[in-house]
């Protein structure tokens, strides 16, 4: 009987989830949540990520993958940067400070860990070419070619968040470009709408049930969104064909937002075949990017 298993550790904007996966499955999960403070301070995040690692360590464990919001030298372990961490939180060498566990070390963006759990344990398994849509805090893709991740010559290949949408007068991005899907469909660009459209404080989980009851502004608001949404599909859809598209992050749940996308993205697909692309909502959900991440240290 196989008894190795892995570690995949998800690091988050304030939550450092991880997992001890078996088999393909996470038999054993663990989250940190830290206050943004922490993140002014490099070593203190560093120190949690192993605090994190040590709970789930045992003898068993035959290498330890991470996800990370940002940009990574994934051949050498290396954490460039990321907006979601401080300017202190770069260049960092994960192999070089996780040792002492004395097994491989592996790392990539967590939206790539995402795609990457679902293709080889959800809904993607049965397909050879998946992309992975998240929406959460911000918008990012990842494109899984036969169970790899297809990085691109910067590490940067479906990075749908910062497509370009709308060409004039569009909303500005947090990359403080403007017209980029990002700054239509993600739950910072949801609350700004929210805070510019209502006179009294909305929470972004409450605008799901608004609509249902007929509110006018949130309504406006996600009639918006889902037509940028619907446009970012279709894009994908047209450019890569997929053989699916699974969609994760918080956001992805929300009912209104895919009414009024599905209404509009196949409508917008120039070609009849490609419409019938199936776009599914994860099947893993938070385990996905442990999956993923812990599958990283499988695929060499």
């Amino acid at each position: 009987m196989n008894t190795s298993c892995t570690i995949g550790v998800d690091v988050g904007a304030t939550k450092i989830a991880a997992g001890l996966v078996r088999g393909g499955k996470v038999v054993k999960k663990v989250s940190i949540v830290h206050s943004f403070n922490i993140h002014k301070k490099k070593d203190e995040l560093l120190a949690l990520i192993d605090q994190t690692i040590e709970s789930l360590w045992r003898s068993e464990v035959v290498g330890i993958g991470l996800g990370l919001a940002g940009i990574t030298d994934q051949q050498k372990g290396i954490f460039l940067n990321g907006v979601n961490f401080p300017p202190s939180f770069r260049n960092i060498n994960f192999p070089a400070i996780l040792k002492k566990y004395d097994c491989p070390i592996r790392i990539d963006n967590d939206v790539h860990a995402f795609a990457l759990g679902e293709a080889v344990y959800g809904a993607g398994r049965e397909y050879g070419l998946v992309f992975g849509l998240a929406i959460g805090t911000g918008v990012g893709g990842a494109l899984v070619v036969d169970g790899s991740v297809f990085h691109g010559r910067d590490n940067a290949t479906g990075d749908i968040g910062h497509m370009i949408v709308q060409m004039e007068n569009g909303i500005q991005c947090s990359s403080e470009q403007s017209g980029h899907l990002e700054s239509y469909i993600s739950g910072t660009a949801l609350r700004r709408l929210i805070a510019e459209r209502f006179s009294k404080p909305v929470e972004l989980e409450h605008l799901d049930g608004l609509v249902f009851a007929g509110n006018r502004q949130a309504t406006e608001i996600v009639e918006l969104a889902g037509r940028a949404l619907a446009v970012g599909l279709a894009n994908v859809i047209q450019t890569i064909n997929p053989d699916i598209i699974i969609v994760g992050g918080g956001l992805s749940r929300m009912r209104t937002l895919w009414k009024v996308c599905r209404g509009r993205y196949k409508g917008l697909v120039t070609y009849r075949q490609p419409r019938s692309t199936p776009v599914v909502i994860s099947k893993l959900q938070n385990d996905a990017n442990i999956l993923g991440a812990a599958h990283l240290t499988l695929a060499d």
